[in-house]
């Protein structure tokens, strides 16, 4: 880690002396026991900079940390979530489809009774058309061949 001297955060002692020269009226040379503290200052001043920015990124290094740390917890929260719904859709199709089988087997069965009843009256219905033609032929052929046979 840097200090802020290294940074370009340097101080200027020739405009130190001009500013207490301007609103003072003292002048205050480089080798003045003034400059001693001015100097003392700086040190200190930059030692606190130097801990307030390891403190800073310190920080900034835990909060990116925990907002990684949340980030893969509310990932964890929503694939939970989302395989619960996914699992519940899941769920409501398969009874959706047996609810269709049911309905499609009723479908089937009522047909095939449709199917069947029909069927059989066509088939009576047939047995009853040939039963009375037989009948016809029989008893048709029964007069022709008594008028033969006469």
């Amino acid at each position: 880690m840097s200090s802020p001297t290294k940074q370009g955060i340097a101080l200027d002692l020739k405009r130190v002396t001009a500013e207490v020269a301007a609103r003072h009226g003292m002048l205050v040379r480089p080798d003045d026991p003034a400059m001693l503290l001015v100097t003392m200052n700086e040190v200190v001043l930059q030692q606190l900079a130097g801990d307030i920015e390891a403190r800073a990124v310190e920080t900034a290094e835990r909060l990116v940390s925990l907002l990684r740390l949340t980030q893969v917890e509310a990932l964890k929260g929503i694939e939970t979530e989302a395989r619960k719904a996914g699992i519940a859709v899941r769920e409501e199709i398969q009874k959706d489809i047996d609810r269709g089988h049911l309905h499609a087997r009723e479908l089937i069965v009522e047909l095939n009774r449709t199917y069947s009843r029909s069927a059989m009256r066509r088939w009576v219905a047939f047995g009853v058309v040939v039963a009375g033609g037989l009948l016809v032929l029989g008893i048709g052929l029964g007069f022709v061949l008594s008028r033969i046979l006469k």
